[in-house]
C-alpha cells in the first residue's frame, strides 16, 4: 500500500460508532475488491486497430480517456489506503 498525499476526513472509532473491526473489514474487502477490478481493466484487449478506422487520433485520444480512469481507480486505491492505515493505528 501507498500513502496518501491528500488530506482526508477519517472515521474516528468511539463506543458510539462503528466498530474497529467492521470498519477496517469493510474498507478492507473494498480495497480488495478493487484490486480484482483493476487487473480486470488492465486486462482488457486495447489495441490501435480497434480505432484506427475513426481517424488518425481515435487510438490516441481512447489511450488518454483510459489513462484518466486508471489514474481515477488509483485515487479510489490511495482512498481506502489510507482508511486501512488509519484505522491499524
Amino acid at each position: 500500500m501507498t500513502s496518501t498525499q491528500t488530506t482526508l476526513t477519517l472515521p474516528t472509532v468511539h463506543l458510539n460508532g462503528t466498530s474497529r473491526k467492521r470498519l477496517t473489514d469493510d474498507y478492507q474487502a473494498a480495497y480488495e475488491k478493487l484490486i480484482e477490478f483493476r487487473d480486470s481493466f488492465r486486462s482488457i484487449e486495447f489495441n490501435a486497430r480497434d480505432y484506427y478506422v475513426q481517424s488518425n487520433i481515435a487510438f490516441s485520444e481512447a489511450r488518454t480517456e483510459r489513462d484518466i480512469m486508471e489514474h481515477k481507480i488509483g485515487s479510489l486505491m490511495q482512498y481506502l489506503e489510507a482508511h486501512i492505515i488509519h484505522l491499524a493505528s
